[in-house]
């Protein structure tokens, strides 16, 4: 059976306060099957967020692989990166971002 979610040897660096390297992932391996549900816990600041960024193509890692439905994000450009989160991603975010100009109202 073939994941339609997977991620390989994923990594993240960011520049620290001081300008070093801070590595917030390391190695990590996902492989999410369809039909599967799959919770991600962890301790404040122990990089869910940044890897949910990843896996959501709203980033890209410093290293390792992401796929999904068999497309590897390092293959496509933004153009296509944006299609597949427009046709096969969906996020709830926790903190929402209203706009203004919007109305949840149908006139």
């Amino acid at each position: 059976m073939t994941a339609l979610l997977e991620a390989r040897g994923v990594r993240k660096v960011f520049a620290g306060g001081d300008g070093q390297p801070l590595e917030v992932l390391r190695a990590v391996d996902l492989e999410v099957h369809r039909g599967e549900f799959v919770a991600i816990v962890g301790t404040s600041g122990a990089g869910k967020s940044t890897l949910l960024h990843l896996l959501g193509a709203l980033d890209r890692p410093s290293g390792g692989d992401v796929w999904l439905d068999g497309s590897r994000y390092a293959d496509l450009d933004a153009n296509a990166l944006a299609e597949l989160r427009n046709r096969k991603l969906g996020f709830v975010f926790q903190f929402h971002h209203l706009l203004r100009e919007f109305t949840g109202w149908r006139t």
